[in-house]
């Protein structure tokens, strides 16, 4: 007799979210469609999903399972704070040097003659600005095989959209320069040309512009725990794209986060490419292998004691690298950024770091104690052939002469700069 399991669901979710009490009065931002006393909130965040189980045969031991669902995320009390606290009008710090530092106690009562004040940087949602959804999917088969192994294979897929970002809306139309690149060639990139907004610097606008989309394939091979030893192994071959969506980016002026904002803002699908998680290829081999059914065949008591107890794990793990951005060490393109400027020619993530290995063993031992109780010792070891798993490279690619217009490129260009994961042994003990 087959056997179908049907789960269906629906949720609605709705984030309100506190408004900001000030409006900016600036004519030129209101006209832009900017309103800084305003946070869009999201009403039609319907999200139905439905989840299938079909074993096809009484005595079958094929598993067929799917799902698909639609789910919102929140938007990040971060963004919500920052549109608060820095619409252009809250109170900005000034500092004066030279003869504009006036004479303790005397205090300036309006601004001196010869200072300037600072055009402020803001930060306003996006008056279109939705939560971010995901379409979440997967359709995989199961196999027993024999009493104690399993083999299955999984199709994962996921669809981001409306995914926020923080986009600097305050840039003019580009105008293309050409650039000499020291040793041969030339190559073009594009250059804003000022403010469109000439009372303010950055107008980083909050908006759901982003997208994703993940697809992958796992495939699984599972011993179960018998004959005092259990095992599995499992590969995932997948991709991720996107346009590099962030919902942090919220300190302007910090190499950090300036580098989170779109390398084009007036082209945000240039940066639609593979996105910082793609991990082509991941493996992972763990398992448990126990010796008390050996000590319990042992003639000695003495043997049994010595050789009891014992348990041996281990996971052993390996992925491909995971792609990263050339950059150029200048302000190329002109918005007061130069964090975020692609080397010219290249596309974002267009190099990948080295490819990552670890084998984590581990080693316990239970000994009885009295009453009932057992005292484990624990050695266990984290990349224990201490690997140099590099997550960080030098990615300048470029130097670049504003005079000359010669980009050069530097020979430190993907030297390691930042390993993890170097070998840890950790020795244990506990009561229970």
């Amino acid at each position: 007799m087959q056997s179908l399991t049907l789960n269906a669901g629906l949720r609605y979710d709705r984030q309100q979210m506190a408004q900001p009490s000030v409006l900016n009065p600036d004519p030129q931002l209101q006209a832009a469609g900017y309103f800084t006393n305003n946070i869009p909130i999201d009403n039609n965040n319907i999200g139905p999903r439905l989840g299938v189980a079909w074993t096809p045969g009484q005595t079958s031991r094929t598993v067929v399972r799917a799902g698909y669902g639609f789910f919102y995320g929140r938007t990040p009390s971060i963004m919500i704070g920052t549109a608060h606290s820095n619409n252009g009008i809250n109170v900005q710090t000034i500092t004066f040097t030279g003869n504009l530092i006036p004479t303790y106690p005397a205090i300036y009562p309006s601004l001196p003659t010869g200072a300037t004040l600072p055009k402020p940087t803001i930060f306003v949602f996006d008056q279109n600005f939705q939560n971010p959804k995901v379409q979440q999917g997967n359709l995989g088969v199961e196999q027993q095989v024999g009493n104690d192994y399993s083999v299955g294979v999984t199709y994962q897929y996921v669809k981001g959209d409306d995914l926020p970002r923080s986009r600097d809306v305050n840039v003019s139309t580009p105008t293309t320069v050409t650039a000499t690149i020291a040793g041969g060639g030339t190559v073009d990139f594009v250059r804003y040309t000022g403010r469109p907004l000439s009372n303010f610097n950055r107008v980083i606008a909050f908006e759901s512009t982003a997208r994703s989309k993940y697809n992958g394939i796992t495939l699984d091979m599972q011993r179960r725990f018998a004959g005092n030893w259990q095992a599995r192994l499992a590969w995932t071959h997948s991709t991720v794209k996107d346009n590099k969506p962030d919902a942090t980016a919220v300190v302007p002026f910090s190499s950090g986060d300036d580098a989170k904002y779109a390398s084009d803002p007036l082209n945000l699908d240039r940066d639609y490419t593979f996105g910082v998680a793609d991990v082509r290829d991941r493996v992972v081999l763990s398992g448990v292998w126990t010796l008390d059914s050996y000590s319990r065949g042992m003639q000695s008591s003495a043997l049994r004691a010595l050789a009891g107890g014992w348990t041996i794990s281990g996971i052993v793990s390996y992925q491909t690298g995971q792609p990263y951005s050339p950059v150029v060490s200048a302000d190329l393109n002109n918005d007061g950024n130069s964090a975020n400027d692609l080397a010219p020619g290249y596309l974002r993530n267009s190099f990948r770091f080295p490819s990552q290995f670890s084998i984590d063993p581990r080693i316990t031992r239970d000994i009885p104690m009295f009453g009932g109780a057992k005292l484990q010792l624990i050695a266990e070891a984290f990349n224990v052939t201490n690997r140099h798993n590099v997550i960080d490279v030098n990615k300048t690619f470029y130097s670049y002469n504003s005079t000359t217009k010669v980009l050069t490129p530097l020979s430190a260009f993907g030297t390691p700069s930042l390993t993890s994961g170097q070998r840890v042994v950790q020795l244990a003990g506990r009561v229970t």
